[in-house]
């Protein structure tokens, strides 16, 4: 076997075939060797009996060991046969069913080698004269190539078409808008995002024109205005692109309105974190700090880098315990904040007060990532505070606690023994000359004398004991822990022997006697006031006898007997209308307009003629009869405004007052909305005032009434400020728009430095909180240019008119100008209030 090369060709061809199998000449022969793609023929039995050049050489084989072979065997093109072969046999042999194909008809089949190569196979058959087989002829032409070329052809479409779909799905999820636009405008290809910008379906853009500003690839910002008229800010990028053999322009939609609107907030909210007097940390999860304002800095002289990855403990003053601390944590923990007053440590080592916010930052998992601290410094609120309350609980003379301290211990006594059925007694104690010697040697020598005679009372009593001036030359003793009466008396002999000694003025000896009055609970069940009352009682009748003290019983004064009468006669007077509403103005000093008028109670009785309400008040208390007497003012008083506001009478505000059994009831708001409606008038012409003590330690379902009551327009007054014992963080909260400047604050003026001091606190306070002032009992003009003088802007009292009935108020009404109350608002409501 001959591979490759010349083959040559055998110069004798076999007879036999060569008889048998006739093909052509020398001449035939030369031009199948030129055609250079494989040709063989065979004969019926499928013997080689011609092939040309290339033919021998696809094979590699020579000429006589293919001649004559199955060309099948000799070159092994596939299994058998090939399909064109079949037909010529068929042809040869009759017998078969299919009709054989003629010369001219010619079979084309593909077919792929073992090693990999596909040819196509171009045969058909030769018959003679008489229409019999004579041999076929078969012309292979290898298309490997050309197959692999046109299957990567194929591949190559295929994963284009694929990519083509897969961009198609990646625009129709983008949630950025495409577009596809010609440079006219006219949209060719829209994916939903950039159709629900316009507010349209894709297929009904596509076609529109839009009048889109095509710059450059750099983004820039349009407008895009909703069917609703929603102005959308939209991002858009230009790129230059071929659509369709086409010049067109790729739009890149992206709606930005959310992020502009957080990005401002943010340039906001940084201006805030900058600019704020108030101290902002952010710390992380664990507390430790992750930023600082400058306000920090200026607070507490760390400065950011300083704190940055400190912990919050550096702040910690001392002042507070573990537990303080822990509480706070569990707070956040359970509600995601926690606001209260904390002391804190600045880094020079001294210590400030602080209101203190606290939140709990989460992310979008629930996760806690941050704290955001707020701290305001309460440090001079706080210091005015405890001078306020030391001007106002103190008897600037002597030092001792004042009235309001002595009532307010007196309370607390009684509660705890009412619990635990205890025992202690009131003293009343009363100097019998004072008045003979400060108007012989002076008020000096007698005040003098009022501080010598307060540091034995102090040196006398142990700590438990309370001690106090309570006016004038009039004190008070509040004796606990004693047994018995016994005791009580001891005690008391021990005070007046320690009185006796003459007080030492200057070179001047003064003896001068006290007396005093003795009640003791439980022996006498009665209240606060009572019991004082007793004491007092007592005292007088030991100044009468002209004994060092008293105890107090029931043969010595008639008063629980007109209580009872009193009360009997109180509640017919109200059943049968002989009660009677006076009104007393309210002014605003700066221009004496009126701005308001208060609404008080008054009794003419039959035979004791006008009863003061400092008398029968106290006796509704006593009998439960102050829920119906307030429900009755309350009705009255916006009846008569309805009647005023029908009649063109604008009188600013009526003020009614609220006693404690009142403020308590669950239904407050609803039954003062529902007066209000009966009477069909405005809820802003009404203006409820509560004393302060009824606020201290606050219900708080009283401080939600009196908060829903403000949301109706009401206005929520706090009457006679100074007597009780608001602490400023009470104060801070409570839902109040004025305070009343209680009268004792007011009789001093202008005269007495510390009244005028404890007056202008006030008024500072009122200030600093946001409420509107208003002075009561206000009787001179030098009390009036004091007001002034201080800030007051609003007062009541005789000076500008006393309380009167309707038609006294109707009648002194066109002598002052009106003013708008409504401009009057601080706090959310408007002014009126009590002065007598």
């Amino acid at each position: 076997m001959r591979r490759g090369g010349d083959y040559g060709r055998p110069s004798v061809i076999p007879g036999s075939i060569a008889g048998r199998y006739p093909v052509g000449g020398q001449t035939w022969l030369a031009a199948l060797d030129a055609i250079e793609v494989p040709i063989f023929i065979h004969d019926a039995e499928h013997r080689v009996i011609e092939a040309n050049r290339a033919y021998y050489q696809q094979a590699g084989l020579a000429p006589e060991e293919i001649l004559g072979r199955p060309y099948y065997e000799i070159f092994p093109l596939c299994d058998g046969p090939l399909p064109g072969c079949r037909h010529g046999l068929q042809a040869a042999h009759p017998e078969g069913d299919e009709a054989s194909p003629t010369s001219s008809e010619a079979v084309e089949e593909y077919f792929t080698t073992d090693a990999g190569h596909t040819f196509l196979s171009r045969s058909f058959t030769v018959h003679d004269e008489d229409g019999a087989y004579r041999h076929s002829v078969h012309i292979l032409e290898n298309i490997t190539r050309r197959r692999r070329a046109e299957q990567d052809q194929k591949r190559i479409h295929q994963a284009l078409l694929e990519r083509e779909e897969q961009l198609h799905r990646l625009f129709e999820n983008m949630t950025e808008g495409v577009l596809v636009v010609t440079p006219d405008g006219t949209v060719r290809y829209a994916n939903p995002s950039a159709a629900n910008l316009f507010a349209r379906d894709s297929t009904a853009l596509i076609g529109a024109v839009i009048g889109l500003p095509i710059g450059g690839p750099d983004a820039q910002e349009i407008g895009l205005r909703s069917p609703a008229g929603e102005l959308r800010t939209v991002e858009m990028r230009v790129r230059e692109i071929r659509w369709h053999e086409q010049p067109a322009h790729l739009l890149n939609l992206r709606d930005v309105t959310e992020r502009k609107h957080i990005e401002t907030e943010l340039r906001r909210a940084a201006i805030v974190f900058e600019e704020a007097h108030e101290a902002i940390l952010v710390t992380d999860a664990e507390q430790r700090v992750i930023t600082a304002n400058p306000a920090f800095t200026e607070m507490t002289g760390y400065t950011e880098q300083e704190v940055l990855g400190k912990d919050l403990a550096l702040l910690r003053s001392g002042f507070h315990d573990e537990s303080f601390y822990t509480a706070i944590d569990d707070a956040l923990a359970k509600q995601g904040y926690w606001t209260g007053e904390m002391w804190n440590r600045c880094r020079d080592g001294t210590t400030f007060a602080t209101l203190v916010t606290v939140r709990a930052i989460y992310d979008d998992a629930g996760h806690l990532t941050h704290y955001l601290a707020v701290l305001a410094d309460i440090s001079r609120l706080k210091e005015y505070q405890s001078q306020l309350e030391r001007i106002m609980h103190s008897d600037p003379l002597t030092g001792l606690p004042n009235r309001l301290v002595f009532q307010d211990r007196l309370h607390q006594a009684l509660v705890a023994n009412q619990k635990q059925t205890g025992f202690f007694a009131v003293l009343s104690l009363d100097l019998n000359d004072l008045k003979a010697i400060n108007y012989s040697l002076g008020h000096a020598v007698g005040d003098a004398i009022l501080q010598q005679l307060a540091e034995r009372l102090r040196n006398a009593l142990c700590e438990e004991h309370t001690v106090a001036r309570l006016g004038g030359d009039e004190f008070g003793v509040l004796l606990l822990g004693v047994r018995d009466a016994s005791e009580v008396a001891a005690i008391t002999e021990d005070l007046s022997k320690g009185l006796d000694e003459p007080f030492q003025i200057a070179d001047r000896a003064i003896p001068i006697a006290a007396s005093i009055g003795i009640a003791v609970y439980p022996e006498q069940d009665a209240g606060a006031a009572d019991l004082f009352q007793q004491a007092n009682a007592a005292m007088h009748q030991a100044k009468r006898e002209g004994v060092s003290y008293r105890f107090f019983s029931e043969d010595l004064t008639e008063q629980a007997r007109e209580r009872v009468q009193l009360g009997s006669e109180l509640r017919e007077a109200l059943n049968q209308g002989a009660l009677e509403l006076h009104y007393q103005p309210q002014i605003d000093l700066s221009s004496g307009a009126w701005v308001g008028l208060e609404a008080l109670i008054r009794w003419h009785h039959p035979v004791q003629g006008w009863i003061s309400p400092e008398r029968f008040i106290p006796v509704a208390e006593r009998i439960g009869l102050v829920t119906t007497l307030g429900a009755w003012v309350l009705e009255q008083a916006c009846r008569q405004g309805r009647i005023w506001l029908d009649a063109g009478f604008e009188f600013g505000r009526l003020g009614v007052n609220f006693a404690a059994p009142e403020l308590s009831a669950p239904d407050l708001a609803e039954r003062v909305l529902a007066a209000l409606d009966r009477a069909r008038l405005p809820a802003r012409y009404l203006e409820i005032e509560v004393t302060e003590r009824l606020l201290v330690d606050p219900d708080p379902e009283v401080i939600q009434q009196l908060q829903l009551l403000r949301n109706h327009g009401v206005t929520v007054a706090l009457d006679d400020f100074g007597t009780g014992y608001s602490a400023l963080s009470y104060l801070r909260d409570l839902p109040v728009d004025r305070l009343k400047i209680d009268r004792s604050f007011v009789d001093g003026l202008p005269d007495d430095e510390r009244t005028l001091a404890i007056a202008q606190a006030i008024a500072g306070l009122g200030r600093n909180l946001g409420f509107t002032i208003i002075a009561e009992g206000v009787e001179t003009p030098a009390q009036r240019e004091a007001l002034i003088g201080i800030g007051c802007p609003w007062a009541q009292g005789f000076l500008f008119g006393r309380p009167a009935p309707v038609a006294g108020i109707e009648a002194l009404a066109p002598h002052f100008p009106r003013t708008d109350t409504e401009g009057g608002h601080s706090r959310g409501g408007g002014d009126a209030g009590r002065a007598k």
